[in-house]
């Protein structure tokens, strides 16, 4: 890139090429939606603060190997060259689905080198397939590789981060993610989903919190049905600002699914746009202006391009795009009542099974309060 700016898109039109011939609510309308709105009506990149980078290699086996067995790389390989089909687990390969996965990877790692190197501030890779249910050897939940995954070992491979905090705010727990770096310190999982007890993928469970030299590495907040824009902001001050502090990562990514948007039929979970907006920009100045976002599920496609645009001008530090406000008496019976009270029992858990790695408030979890820190 020619200039520093503050803040890049990466997107390649080949992640729209992975398409089934069945109906998928994991579709390329995903990201079309988005990326027409960001071009067309907003303009977004006729800003000098805000640049489209489509050109970046795509993701070689080298990279993959760092992170999947090489078997499994080239079984999906293989099944797109015989023309593909249903995998399960929700999961489907197309002809053309492994050029989509490579070039999905290879952005996601091209968006955090930018940060990482200090070419950008902060990046948004709005790609598809998404990756965090994928593991070692294992697809799942839409997902074929894992693009964060291979982007941690990436950069750490390239001398460009040694310990990694990874946050992801998808409404299902990245548990591809979490059996990847369940053994490794040097890269911390902190997942923040809907209570995987009953609902998928049924794994990411409070007390998986590691094994080995990765005991106290990996961080699953369970979160109630109900949970919206309070509760994550409670999580975000009692949870993960002090696992930051003392952890002390030299990198941050967020993974984001707008899937825990109040609109989405599946998760019950109560964010609004507003919500998105203050994590990031909270998260975005505890790691001191840097940050690299990652798009994992959401298939509202009408609402994620409302979300997409308050992301990125969260990265901007713009000023929220919407106001999006839920029914008053349907916050006041699901969020303020029943489902704080519930949060709160499994943050007291949770700082309870981390008891020896962190240093937690239980206190000020039982106040309630969210405070607005200022770093």
């Amino acid at each position: 890139m020619d200039k520093k700016t503050k803040c890049g898109v990466v997107y390649n039109t080949n992640h729209i090429v992975h398409r089934s011939e069945m109906s998928s609510p994991e579709n390329p309308t995903r990201l079309i939606k988005i990326m027409n709105f960001f071009q067309g009506r907003l303009k977004l990149f006729d800003r000098p603060d805000c640049s489209l980078i489509t050109e970046y290699p795509s993701a070689t086996d080298e990279d993959l190997a760092r992170v999947h067995e090489m078997g499994y790389v080239n079984f999906i390989r293989n099944y797109c060259q015989r023309g593909g089909g249903f995998l399960g687990d929700s999961t489907y390969i197309a002809p053309n689905t492994f050029k989509a996965a490579i070039s999905s990877v290879g952005a996601v790692m091209e968006a955090n080198r930018l940060v990482a190197s200090g070419e950008l501030d902060t990046a948004f890779a709005i790609v598809r397939p998404p990756g965090h249910h994928a593991s070692m050897d294992k697809f799942g939940g839409y997902c074929i590789f894992n693009n964060a995954a291979v982007a941690a070992r990436y950069l750490q491979s390239k001398g460009l981060a040694s310990k990694i905090l990874v946050v992801d705010i998808d409404a299902h727990a990245g548990n591809g993610t979490m059996r990847i770096f369940y053994e490794d310190p040097s890269v911390l999982n902190l997942s923040v989903h809907r209570d995987p007890h009953d609902f998928y993928p049924h794994d990411g469970f409070i007390h998986q919190i590691g094994k080995g030299k990765g005991r106290g590495y990996n961080i699953n907040v369970e979160v109630p049905e109900g949970a919206g824009d309070d509760e994550y902001l409670m999580i975000l001050e009692n949870i993960i600002r002090p696992v930051f502090k003392s952890y002390a990562p030299d990198y941050v990514m967020c993974l984001v699914g707008f899937d825990a948007h109040y609109t989405d039929s599946q998760s019950n979970l109560q964010l609004t746009s507003n919500g998105y907006y203050e994590f990031v920009k909270r998260l975005k100045k505890m790691n001191r202006g840097k940050l690299c976002m990652v798009l994992e599920g959401g298939y509202n496609s009408v609402e994620n391009v409302n979300l997409a645009h308050t992301i990125v001008y969260s990265l901007l530090d713009e000023p929220a795009p919407y106001d999006d406000k839920m029914d008053g008496l349907s916050n006041i019976i699901t969020r303020n009542v029943k489902t704080r009270s519930i949060l709160e029992n499994k943050m007291l858990e949770l700082i309870d099974v981390l008891d020896d790695y962190y240093e937690f408030n239980q206190e000020k979890i039982l106040s309630g309060k969210i405070e607005n820190h200022n770093g």
